[in-house]
């Protein structure tokens, strides 16, 4: 992942709260401008302030991280509800997707 999609994705964070960036920053602790800067890759990031406002915004570092930002959720649970299941009814999920 490169910075610029890190970037991209504090932008969806952010909105995904329902937080303005100037909100954001405030909360961290910084100047108001600090995240919409942030954004605009005028100010380098460290691995604190991501975590601090990952933490603002509750939203979990793993999924932040995924592949697919937007559907870790479905994703995870679509995973949960596989692994639940015994042997046979896994194949038969497998068989019925390569179809």
């Amino acid at each position: 992942m490169e910075i610029k999609d890190v970037l991209s994705r504090i932008g969806f964070v952010r909105t995904n709260a329902g937080l303005s960036a100037r909100e954001v920053s405030l909360r961290i602790g910084m100047n108001a401008q600090y995240v919409a800067q942030l954004e605009s890759g005028r100010i380098v990031l460290t691995v604190a302030k991501l975590l601090q406002i990952l933490e603002v915004c509750e939203f979990p570092v793993e999924r932040f991280f995924s592949s697919d930002i937007n559907d870790y959720e479905i994703n995870n649970e679509l995973k949960a509800l596989i692994e639940g299941l015994p042997e046979s009814k896994k194949k038969n999920i497998i068989e019925f997707i390569k179809q």
